[in-house]
């Protein structure tokens, strides 16, 4: 009987079902691997502050659905009030956990699933004298904010998630890396792929490791996996997870 392809999910667990689920329908097996936890962050009394006047800001942008899920539980009761609010979602996933929030009036770029993409929309070219609040995790990328700062607007940072390494049992991974049964390895962030390689970091499960080949959701991971020493990249065409899986089926190495 032919064994099945074995495929590394590093995503989150919370987040990692629905990419488990198309695998899986692929004849695949999905190896559950989350090198990223997810937790809620103390707020600072900064944060408390943006929270409290959130109603201040003419753009609330939310940088992840992780974004969505962990503040919009912070700021359910004013919701109702911010009529005047325009909210931003960087990416396809995060503007339907918007949706799925019940929030309506969101721009959401029509291609790209980035920062570059969101500061390419016409209705953010000139921002003199406006207000913008990013909702995001804990540390990250400035090329929005500052973009966002030469353009006139005032921009403030609401953090309300950190990403953790959680505890593993690297035992079953490290015969898997040993005996070179690994087909794939899906990689959803420059943090997760950090991780990944410190959590493997023996010298002989890191060689077979840089072997297998790595599938990325942007052009930004697939340059980070490169300067570590993958040999072999794939990069998906969107940040979804069918766009993953149709990379891996498609196989186009990048580099």
């Amino acid at each position: 009987m032919q064994t099945k392809k074995k495929i590394l999910v590093t995503r989150p667990a919370h987040q990692s079902e629905n990419l488990c689920h198309l695998i899986e329908q692929q004849g695949w097996q999905a190896i559950r691997f989350p090198v990223i936890d997810i937790q809620a962050r103390e707020l600072s009394t900064q944060d408390k502050r943006c929270v409290q006047q959130i109603e201040q800001y003419q753009y609330l942008f939310f940088v992840s659905a992780n974004a969505v899920n962990f503040a919009l539980p912070l700021i359910c009761g004013k919701i109702e009030y911010l009529h005047k609010v325009l909210y931003v979602a960087v990416g396809k996933a995060t503007y339907s956990a918007l949706l799925n929030h019940g929030i309506r009036s969101v721009l959401v770029p029509a291609d790209g699933f980035n920062s570059e993409a969101i500061l390419a929309m016409p209705e953010l070219q000139a921002l003199t004298g406006l207000s913008c609040l990013i909702v995001r995790g804990e540390g990250g990328r400035e090329l929005l904010a500052n973009t966002l700062r030469e353009r006139g607007a005032r921009v403030d940072y609401l953090e309300v998630y950190k990403r953790v390494m959680p505890c593993h049992d690297n035992t079953v991974i490290e015969a898997y890396l040993l005996d070179n049964s690994l087909a794939a390895v899906m990689i959803y962030s420059g943090d997760a792929l950090h991780n990944l390689v410190k959590i493997l970091a023996k010298q002989e499960l890191k060689k077979n490791l840089l072997d297998v080949p790595l599938v990325v959701i942007s052009e930004r991971v697939q340059i980070l996996a490169k300067k570590i020493g993958f040999k072999k990249i794939i990069i998906a065409d969107q940040a979804s997870d069918a766009a993953m899986i149709n990379a891996l089926l498609n196989g186009e190495e990048c580099g």
